[in-house]
Order: structure tokens, then sequence, then C-alpha cells
């Protein structure tokens, strides 16, 4: 379409892969929205879209209806937004705790150590205390369910449900604690992606010095014009990528080669953006700016990465999409047969896919974890 372009968008309050499908699904089903790809550790989605069809406020109304925010341009965060992450995050905690908690009672309890300690907590506290322990796992579950959509958690939902309808509720705090292990593992790898992708966009430099008037005046990056000559002085980024038309340096090019030698750039020298002036000044004409340049790309890549999830992070999603009518048979098969709704629970808790869950956050973590340490760093 002839007047398609590329739209930047903030989003707060994602926390999970999960909360990225629900907002990409609720952008793409705007019309005027020719593609969408939402990144978690940069908290934005990136559109293509028609601006006559589709306006920046219908883009907010719907990330809103999927339960999260996009603040307005002027502010610097969203304290609504804030708010609402550390919500869940408190939450997200108190189900691990609560979760670990019971473990040691029960693995207690049937040791001899404890008296039958469970049986002191009044059922409906213990009700409560599950559906507060799996609230941020239930919301994301019916979410998913109003987009007619099934993921790794549904079907652990529903036997939480199944227990609490026969009376288990420490079976069913038991899962929660399972599903809430899972999604912190997947919390803390995001977090620390979203951490080295902040300290990576942090290596570019904000701002350049450049000669207008006889007079040296800095202005922001974005507002260098193709062609304008920068001033770069001794310990300074070099803000662009361009060509060297003046002056002689030592630049330290390892952000953009990995190279730890710094290298001699005299005129006619091509320099990167985001790479170290050590030794000596230059006078650099801007060929890229910004998003084009070489650094920038390299920015763009690894955010675009967060779009092509592997294979194996696919897998719990589309089990479940399988096994959910399968196990639910069963169930059915099981109630009509015995009459017994304690038998049906037992089909569906049984069924409970916390392996599922729990396998693919904490293998990529463990994977991540021990690389870094031989300084591998993966996205």
């Amino acid at each position: 379409m002839a007047s398609e372009r590329t739209l930047e968008v903030p989003v707060k309050g994602m926390d999970c892969a999960e909360c990225v499908a629900h907002v990409q699904h609720a952008i793409a089903a705007l019309p005027g929205v020719e593609s969408v790809d939402v990144f978690l550790s940069s908290e934005k989605a990136v559109l293509r879209l028609d601006p006559t069809r589709v306006s920046l406020t219908d883009i907010r109304a719907a990330v809103a209806s999927a339960g999260y925010s996009v603040p307005e341009p002027v502010e610097t965060g969203s304290t609504e937004a804030m708010g609402a992450g550390f919500t869940r995050s408190i939450l997200s905690l108190f189900g691990v705790v609560f979760g670990a908690v019971l473990l040691i009672v029960i693995a207690g309890e049937g040791l001899g150590l404890f008296e039958s300690i469970t049986t002191l907590i009044p059922a409906p506290l213990g009700y409560v205390l599950v559906l507060i322990a799996g609230y941020p796992t239930f919301l994301n579950v019916v979410r998913a369910a109003m987009k007619r959509q099934v993921i790794s958690h549904t079907l652990m939902s529903i036997g939480v449900i199944a227990a609490l309808v026969v009376g288990q509720w420490v079976t069913a705090a038991i899962v929660v604690f399972f599903m809430r292990v899972g999604d912190y593992a997947e919390r803390f790898t995001t977090e620390s992606s979203r951490k080295a992708l902040k300290n990576l966009t942090a290596m570019a430099p904000q701002t350049a010095r450049i000669e207008r008037n006889g007079q040296e005046v800095e202005i922001p990056v974005t507002e260098i014009p193709v062609g304008e000559i920068v001033i770069v002085r001794p310990g300074e980024k070099i803000p662009v990528d361009g060509e060297v038309v003046a002056g002689q340096a030592t630049i330290n090019q390892a952000a953009i080669t990995g190279e730890s030698m710094p290298v001699e750039a005299g005129v006619g020298a091509k320099v990167f953006a985001a790479t170290f002036a050590e030794l000596g000044s230059l006078r650099v004409r801007a060929m890229q700016v910004g998003a084009d340049t070489t650094f920038g790309k390299v920015i763009r890549l690894v955010e675009e990465a967060e779009t092509h999830r592997a294979d194996v992070q696919r897998i719990a999603d589309k089990f479940s999409g399988y096994f959910l009518p399968f196990v639910g048979a069963i169930a059915l098969l099981t109630f009509l047969i015995s009459r017994n709704p304690l038998s049906t629970a037992a089909v569906l808790v049984v069924a409970c896919s916390c392996s599922l869950a729990l396998a693919t956050p904490i293998a990529m973590l463990a994977s991540i974890g021990a690389a870094a340490k031989i300084g591998l760093l993966i996205k």
C-alpha cells in the first residue's frame, strides 16, 4: 500500500511470553495493521500499518483491551502499568513461597515430623490462598480462552479447578506452585535478556557535536541529517556511520567487529557508530544515522530474534492443544463409568503438564547461564 509506514509503540505491563501473544493478537486484529512484532525485552511493538485506517488511539485501545497499556509520548513511564507489573511480581513470589512451604509441610507430615498442619487451615482460607497465588496464571489462561487459544497452563488450570471442586485445595496449591516456578524461571530469563538489550542500546551515543555558524553545538543523534559533518574528540563515541574527512584517530571497534585491538583511521576511512575514538580527533561526514547505522541494525536483529521462538518453546503449547481434548475425553469417560467426581478430578490433576511447563524455561535458563560462564552470550 502506498501510504504504509512503520510505527514503534511502547507497551507497558508485559512480563511473559503469553503477554506478548495477547498484545500481538490484539493489535493484529485492527483494520489497517499489515504486520506487528511485539518485543518483550524492549517493551515495544513495531507495526507496519496504513495511517489512514488506524490511529495511535485505536492501538492504545486494543492494547488496553488485552490488559496492558501504551504510555503517552510525554510520559517517562506508566505508574499504572508499573503498579500492575509489581502486583503480578508479588503474587508470583507469593505463589512460589506458599507452594514451597506447603511442600515442606507435606513432606514433614509424611516423615512424621509434624502433625497434620494442613488440616488446621480452614478450607475457605485454602481456596483463597490458591486463587491469590495462581491469579497471574489464571488471568493469562482466561485471556487465551477468550481468543480461543490453548496454552501450556490451560490444562493445569483446569486441574486446579477440578481439585478445588472436590475439596482438595492442597493438591490445587501444589499444581499452582509448579506453574509459578515455571513462570518465575521464564521471567528471570526474560529480565536477563531485557537487561542485556538495554545495556546494548546504552552503548549507542544519544547526542553528537556539529559545527554551525562557526560554533560547535550538541544535538540529538536523531536530528543529524545525512551529509552533516560530525566532530569527534578524543575519548568520545562516534555517533554515526560515515567517512572521515579530516583528522586522525585510533579507534576501538570492538562493539561492531569484536576486534580487541584498536585500528588507525584517517581521511577516507569508514567509521561506525558506537565505536570509540581513543586517541586523536576526527571530522566525520554522516552516511547512516540512528537505526540505519550498523550498530542500529545489530540492535534491531537482536530485537527481531524474539519474534522467532525456538521450536522447543512452542512444544508445550502445541502439545496442550491436542492433549487437552484427549484428557477431557478420558475424564468424561471416567465420570460416566465411575460416577465419582474425585476419580474424575484425579484424572485431570494427574494429567497436568507440569513437566512441560517447567522443562522449557528451566532448560533455557540453565543453558544460557552455563554458556555465559564461558563467555558465550545467547539470545
